[in-house]
């Protein structure tokens, strides 16, 4: 939202409340209503051209860093969530673009801190924001699994997956493995075990696999039911099921199952052809870091995935089972850097959730070193993270609306 946004939206509210007056009140001397909080906050000049949200919340328009001179993004700075808006499954508006996840402490906290306002503030929530840039939403902050403990941020988020209807969110904390319902606003604790965890949504939505206790569990949203899987099923933590297929991203490339069937169809690896996966086994553990994936991320519909090992970067179509490579050289760009968040046919990827880095790819998928975009995405805070993509298939894939 930015003062034009709000100046129009005031005026239109002036304008409908003059229209409710009956007829005799033009004859008598109009007395202006007085003004909000907001709108006082707003009337200020402020040094840095702020604009309030809320009495507590506002707005800062920063210029961004890159190659499209005066480009302003906001930067968000709420001191008071609960004022914030929360997404909303019934406004299409915030569904006209591809929407990321991801985890912040909107507010400063100190050790020394006993105020509950301030504690609550500087917990981990999770937010989500238009690929863009704009229409900051909180999605949850967890009050209703975990409460709030005295000189304790309670909980801090490892993980998180969006179903593909955008309704529900899988996120773990590594203890409490939850399922949120946005239309209801409740929760549903699928697990409490304190280890590693993994979310994979169905691609109709209607069930999730989850990990707990070391074991692989699949749970059915219609009925409840949690059922444990065979040893010989397998997802991770960055995969997708689309078309019937279920796309398993893992540390030396993808496998590619039938999800019906549950069928191994094919895989790719990120190893070089002159070492195979025998061989690679018995290298020593410097050896394998190199080719380890540590970065992952993969397409909606399953076909481009990326992924980062300590030396190398990996581009992989899985429909022509190409991977393409660089060697990371810390000092340059690469032609495969900055694929934390992979948009629909790789057209576009974000990177980041504090600061954010922006690009259109190039035609052969690489990064275009003559057009980027990056921006502070919130000004409160320590810190932002664990960006994921969701309703990636909006806007036919593409990040911003054409000539924005």
């Amino acid at each position: 939202m930015n003062s034009k946004y709000l100046w129009t939206a005031l005026a239109a509210l002036i304008f409908l409340n003059g229209c409710n007056h009956d007829e005799s009140s033009t004859l008598s001397t109009a007395v202006e209503p007085p003004k909000t909080d907001v709108e006082l906050l707003n009337k200020q000049e402020w040094d840095d051209n702020r604009v309030y949200v809320t009495k507590d919340n506002y707005i800062l328009m920063k210029e961004a860093n890159g190659t499209i001179p005066g480009l302003m993004k906001p930067c968000f700075v709420v001191n008071s969530a609960k004022e914030w808006p929360r997404e909303d499954l019934s406004n299409a508006d915030s569904y006209d673009l591809p929407r990321v996840d991801f985890r912040w402490d909107n507010g400063e906290f100190t050790n020394a801190s006993s105020d509950e306002k301030a504690i609550y503030e500087a917990r981990d929530k999770i937010w989500s924001i238009k690929t863009d840039g704009t229409d900051l939403r909180l999605v949850t902050d967890f009050l209703d699994v975990v409460p709030p403990r005295p000189h304790n941020r309670a909980v801090t988020v490892k993980m998180m997956r969006r179903s593909p209807n955008n309704r529900y969110l899988a996120w773990s904390n590594n203890v409490e493995k939850v399922i949120f319902d946005l239309k209801t606003q409740e929760s549903t604790v699928l697990g409490t075990d304190r280890g590693h965890s993994q979310f994979l949504w169905a691609e109709d939505s209607s069930y999730l696999y989850f990990e707990d206790r070391a074991k692989y569990w699949k749970y059915e949203l219609a009925t409840g039911k949690t059922t444990q899987m065979d040893d010989e099923f397998h997802f991770s933590e960055v995969g997708v099921i689309y078309g019937g297929k279920r796309y398993v991203v893992a540390g030396l490339g993808v496998s590619v199952y039938d999800e019906a069937t549950g069928r191994d169809l094919y895989g790719v690896s990120v190893l070089p052809i002159e070492l195979a996966e025998r061989d690679y086994l018995n290298i020593n553990h410097e050896r394998k870091m190199k080719y380890v994936l540590k970065n992952r991320s993969i397409s909606p519909d399953g076909k481009y995935a990326w992924g980062e090992s300590a030396q190398y970067r990996y581009f992989i179509n899985l429909e022509t089972k190409e991977v393409k490579s660089e060697k990371i050289v810390r000092s340059e760009v690469g032609d495969y850097q900055y694929f934390e968040q992979l948009g629909l046919n790789a057209n576009y990827v974000r990177d980041g959730a504090g600061g954010v880095i922006f690009l259109k790819l190039n035609e052969d998928k690489t990064v275009p070193k003559d057009k980027w975009t990056n921006w502070p995405q919130v000004c409160s805070g320590h810190s932002a993270t664990l960006s994921w993509l969701y309703n990636g298939f909006a806007n036919n894939g593409a990040f911003i609306k054409e000539g924005k």
